[in-house]
């Protein structure tokens, strides 16, 4: 577990350990992470390395997160060494396409026969006997190396070492100091993790809107920021869902409730619940990347702080799937909402050369009324923060002439269950804004200029 401040609970660890080492005699194998990927929080990995050795345990460190940015360092001193390190070399700048990496200690491999029997790895075979080849790293890599790779692998460390790791600390403390001047004590925007221990400037965050009680889900979110800001984020739950449940604050009673809406496993599910991938809490995440420069970031932080206060709004714009939690505008129909992507499909080798040959989409957002919501951009060179404002504004009269929820897909969520619905649908917002406008609309009308005398007996 973790302590106050969210880090890793040295005291826990050490009455563990001594009960595992002394008391029943079990081999002590820890993994922790170097740092989170979904909060960013980092650990102070020495100590708890130190910890680990004194009761004669092996610690594997997951550096996924922590690897493109800070130092490794597999031997720092005599007990705080690492038994063993994982990283995931794709997340590095540069890094796509390159494999993950396993850097452990020749005495971890004592098991003659790879874990993954495959091309390379044999020395000699007959019918009845079979040997392996003695080289570690040829015999647990068994099969056609990805070797393009594995040199661009070697390519973007070197580039890490080049930028220098005390360069890139820097930079990333002044990345999460410029967020959390922002955000940390923002309302609505909600950060999952404390905001006093050292991290990196890796955010997720949850969206509240008060005046609905509910949060905005974390996929429209997602959606919106691509739609509205052309900025990608990552939305949706975590592998390590327990810490994830710990960081919501959701126990494990009402987990179980969620599962029944989520899981795939029939037996796991009541009768009369249907699988509501909507339903699935979740967060949004992204990060600020070392190489960005200031305005790059303001202009990020500028539009989550736009969703964060108006990006419920949009929610009337928009429309889901219950079963898959895709959200989408509700100017393209469902049917048509994937033909937008681009497709192997499109590709030909006519005229012998690559063609990509294009479909002449006609969208009902060009052709619509939702053209209104953009009156008042007068060019599309203006700041997209601007036009978002200027869409906002224009949302509670384009939504009181122009959208019909009626069609909406329901949620089919039992009674019993409805105040387990954590999100605000497109419906609540809606409906709010059609009230709010007819309201406001009545103080518009002006009083006419004169009145017919009244006479009374």
């Amino acid at each position: 577990p973790n302590n106050k401040q969210g880090l890793i609970d040295e005291v826990f660890l050490k009455k563990e350990f001594k009960y595992y080492h002394n008391g029943v005699k079990k081999h002590i194998i820890c993994t922790f992470n170097a740092a989170s990927n979904v909060t960013g929080i980092r650990t102070d990995v020495d100590p708890v390395s130190k910890l680990v050795h004194r009761y004669e345990g092996w610690i594997f460190w997951d550096y996924a997160a922590a690897a493109p940015y800070v130092k490794i360092d597999m031997n720092p001193s005599k007990f705080a060494y690492k038994d063993a390190v994982f990283i995931s070399t794709h997340k590095f700048v540069g890094g796509p396409s390159t494999p993950g990496i396993l850097i452990a200690k020749k005495k971890l491999f004592t098991n003659p026969v790879p874990s993954d029997v495959g091309g390379g790895t044999v020395n000699f075979v007959t019918r009845t006997h079979i040997e392996y080849v003695k080289d570690i790293e040829a015999r647990e890599e068994g099969g056609t190396p990805n070797i393009l790779g594995a040199i661009r692998a070697g390519l973007v460390f070197h580039l890490k070492e080049s930028v220098g790791c005390h360069t890139i600390r820097a930079r990333e403390d002044a990345l999460v100091a410029k967020f959390f001047a922002r955000f940390r004590n923002h309302p609505k925007l909600l950060v999952l993790g404390s905001s006093t221990v050292p991290r990196l400037a890796i955010f997720s965050f949850r969206i509240y809107v008060p005046l609905f009680e509910k949060y905005l889900h974390h996929n429209f979110i997602c959606v919106l920021l691509n739609d509205l800001f052309g900025i990608q984020v990552r939305s949706g739950c975590s592998c390590a869902a327990p810490y994830v449940l710990d960081l919501l604050n959701i126990d494990d009673q009402t987990a179980d409730i969620y599962t029944k809406f989520i899981t795939e496993d029939e037996k796991n599910r009541s009768d009369g619940i249907p699988k509501i991938e909507l339903m699935k809490f979740g967060f949004t995440r992204f990060n600020l990347a070392y190489f960005v420069t200031d305005q790059e970031a303001d202009y990020i932080l500028n539009a989550v702080e736009f969703i964060a206060n108006d990006g419920w709004k949009f929610l009337s714009l928009y429309t889901y799937d219950a079963k898959t939690a895709v959200w989408r505008p509700r100017t393209i129909p469902s049917g048509k909402h994937f033909y937008q992507y681009h497709s192997l499909q499109r590709i030909t080798y006519e005229n012998n050369t690559k063609e990509v040959k294009f479909r002449q989409q006609q969208t009902e957002l060009s052709n619509s009324n939702a053209a209104h919501l953009f009156t008042n951009s007068s060019s599309s060179d203006d700041d997209p923060i601007e036009e978002a404002k200027s869409m906002a504004n224009n949302i509670p009269k384009y939504v009181h002439e122009n959208v019909d929820f009626r069609t909406d897909p329901p949620l089919n969520i039992p009674d019993e269950y409805k105040d387990f619905i954590w999100f605000v649908t497109p419906k609540e917002i809606i409906q709010k804004i059609i009230i709010d406008y007819e309201q406001n609309q009545k103080y518009y009308f002006k009083s006419v200029p004169f009145r017919s005398k009244m006479y009374y007996l």
